[in-house]
Protein backbone atom coordinates (compact mmCIF):
# COMPACT_ATOMS: atom_id res chain seq x y z
CA UNK A 1 0.00 0.00 0.00
CA UNK A 2 2.93 2.33 0.70
CA UNK A 3 4.07 2.08 -2.93
CA UNK A 4 0.53 2.88 -4.10
CA UNK A 5 0.54 6.06 -2.06
CA UNK A 6 4.00 6.96 -3.36
CA UNK A 7 2.81 6.37 -6.93
CA UNK A 8 -0.34 8.38 -6.35
CA UNK A 9 1.67 11.20 -4.80
CA UNK A 10 3.97 11.17 -7.82
CA UNK A 11 0.99 11.55 -10.13
CA UNK A 12 -0.53 14.33 -8.06
CA UNK A 13 2.76 16.14 -7.58
CA UNK A 14 3.70 16.08 -11.24
CA UNK A 15 0.22 17.02 -12.43
CA UNK A 16 0.51 20.79 -12.57
CA UNK A 17 4.14 20.71 -13.79
CA UNK A 18 3.37 18.34 -16.65
CA UNK A 19 0.13 20.03 -17.55
CA UNK A 20 1.47 23.62 -17.71
CA UNK A 21 1.27 23.72 -21.51
CA UNK A 22 -2.10 22.04 -21.67
CA UNK A 23 -5.08 23.64 -19.96
CA UNK A 24 -7.07 20.49 -20.74
CA UNK A 25 -4.66 18.35 -18.72
CA UNK A 26 -4.57 20.89 -15.91
CA UNK A 27 -8.37 20.64 -15.70
CA UNK A 28 -8.16 16.84 -15.79
CA UNK A 29 -5.65 16.88 -12.95
CA UNK A 30 -7.89 19.12 -10.88
CA UNK A 31 -10.84 16.76 -11.43
CA UNK A 32 -8.64 13.77 -10.62
CA UNK A 33 -7.40 15.31 -7.35
CA UNK A 34 -10.93 16.24 -6.30
CA UNK A 35 -12.16 12.74 -7.13
CA UNK A 36 -9.42 11.05 -5.09
CA UNK A 37 -9.95 13.47 -2.21
CA UNK A 38 -13.56 12.31 -1.90
CA UNK A 39 -12.59 8.65 -1.35
CA UNK A 40 -9.12 7.10 -1.25
CA UNK A 41 -10.20 3.46 -1.47
CA UNK A 42 -8.54 1.43 -4.22
CA UNK A 43 -11.76 0.97 -6.14
CA UNK A 44 -12.55 4.66 -6.10
CA UNK A 45 -9.00 5.66 -7.05
CA UNK A 46 -9.18 3.23 -9.99
CA UNK A 47 -12.46 4.81 -11.08
CA UNK A 48 -10.98 8.31 -10.80
CA UNK A 49 -7.89 7.23 -12.72
CA UNK A 50 -9.99 5.61 -15.45
CA UNK A 51 -11.85 8.86 -16.09
CA UNK A 52 -8.62 10.88 -16.02
CA UNK A 53 -6.97 8.38 -18.38
CA UNK A 54 -9.83 8.65 -20.87
CA UNK A 55 -9.48 12.44 -20.86
CA UNK A 56 -5.67 12.30 -21.15
CA UNK A 57 -5.95 9.79 -24.02
CA UNK A 58 -8.40 12.10 -25.76
CA UNK A 59 -5.95 14.99 -25.44
CA UNK A 60 -3.08 12.79 -26.66
CA UNK A 61 -5.14 11.72 -29.67
CA UNK A 62 -6.09 15.31 -30.41
CA UNK A 63 -2.47 16.52 -30.37
CA UNK A 64 -1.30 13.54 -32.43
CA UNK A 65 -4.08 13.91 -35.00
CA UNK A 66 -3.48 17.63 -35.38
CA UNK A 67 0.22 17.05 -35.97
CA UNK A 68 -0.28 14.19 -38.44
CA UNK A 69 -2.92 16.19 -40.31
CA UNK A 70 -0.55 19.16 -40.58
CA UNK A 71 2.18 16.86 -41.89
CA UNK A 72 -0.15 15.25 -44.43
CA UNK A 73 -1.34 18.61 -45.74
CA UNK A 74 1.55 21.05 -45.35
CA UNK A 75 1.67 24.57 -46.63
CA UNK A 76 3.64 24.64 -49.89
CA UNK A 77 6.69 26.32 -48.36
CA UNK A 78 6.84 23.89 -45.38
CA UNK A 79 6.69 20.48 -47.03
CA UNK A 80 10.35 19.55 -47.49
CA UNK A 81 10.70 16.87 -44.77
CA UNK A 82 7.07 16.30 -43.79
CA UNK A 83 6.75 12.78 -45.23
CA UNK A 84 9.77 11.57 -43.27
CA UNK A 85 8.67 13.34 -40.09
CA UNK A 86 5.20 11.80 -40.42
CA UNK A 87 6.66 8.31 -40.89
CA UNK A 88 8.84 8.70 -37.81
CA UNK A 89 6.05 10.22 -35.72
CA UNK A 90 3.69 7.32 -36.49
CA UNK A 91 6.41 4.74 -35.69
CA UNK A 92 7.36 6.53 -32.48
CA UNK A 93 3.78 6.78 -31.28
CA UNK A 94 3.08 3.11 -31.93
CA UNK A 95 6.26 2.10 -30.10
CA UNK A 96 5.54 4.52 -27.25
CA UNK A 97 2.09 3.02 -26.60
CA UNK A 98 3.61 -0.45 -26.27
CA UNK A 99 6.41 0.91 -24.08
CA UNK A 100 3.99 2.80 -21.81
CA UNK A 101 1.83 -0.23 -21.16
CA UNK A 102 4.75 -2.62 -20.65
CA UNK A 103 6.62 -0.19 -18.40
CA UNK A 104 3.51 0.35 -16.29
CA UNK A 105 3.09 -3.42 -16.12
CA UNK A 106 6.59 -3.60 -14.69
CA UNK A 107 6.01 -0.71 -12.28
CA UNK A 108 2.82 -2.31 -11.01
CA UNK A 109 4.83 -5.28 -9.76
CA UNK A 110 5.52 -3.16 -6.69
CA UNK A 111 2.04 -4.33 -5.63
CA UNK A 112 2.14 -7.67 -7.48
CA UNK A 113 -0.91 -9.79 -6.78
CA UNK A 114 -2.44 -7.26 -4.41
CA UNK A 115 -5.51 -5.15 -4.77
CA UNK A 116 -3.29 -2.11 -5.35
CA UNK A 117 -1.64 -3.55 -8.47
CA UNK A 118 -4.24 -2.07 -10.88
CA UNK A 119 -4.07 1.24 -8.99
CA UNK A 120 -0.31 1.47 -9.54
CA UNK A 121 -0.75 0.48 -13.19
CA UNK A 122 -3.45 3.11 -13.74
CA UNK A 123 -1.52 5.86 -12.00
CA UNK A 124 1.56 5.04 -14.08
CA UNK A 125 -0.39 5.00 -17.33
CA UNK A 126 -2.04 8.33 -16.56
CA UNK A 127 1.26 9.99 -15.59
CA UNK A 128 3.04 8.69 -18.68
CA UNK A 129 0.21 9.77 -20.97
CA UNK A 130 0.28 13.29 -19.55
CA UNK A 131 4.05 13.43 -20.06
CA UNK A 132 3.63 12.21 -23.65
CA UNK A 133 1.07 14.91 -24.41
CA UNK A 134 3.48 17.54 -23.15
CA UNK A 135 6.34 16.04 -25.18
CA UNK A 136 4.32 15.96 -28.40
CA UNK A 137 3.08 19.51 -27.86
CA UNK A 138 6.65 20.68 -27.26
CA UNK A 139 8.02 18.80 -30.28
CA UNK A 140 5.31 20.17 -32.53
CA UNK A 141 5.92 23.75 -31.38
CA UNK A 142 9.64 23.32 -32.03
CA UNK A 143 9.07 22.53 -35.74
Amino acid sequence: MKSVLIGLCAVLACGPAVAQGSPELAATDARFKACVARDSSNGHIMACTSVAQILADARLNSVYQAWTEALRHPKPDEAKDDAEILKRLVAAERAWIVFRDEDCNLQSTSALGGTAEPVVFGDCRYAMTKARVEALETDRRAR
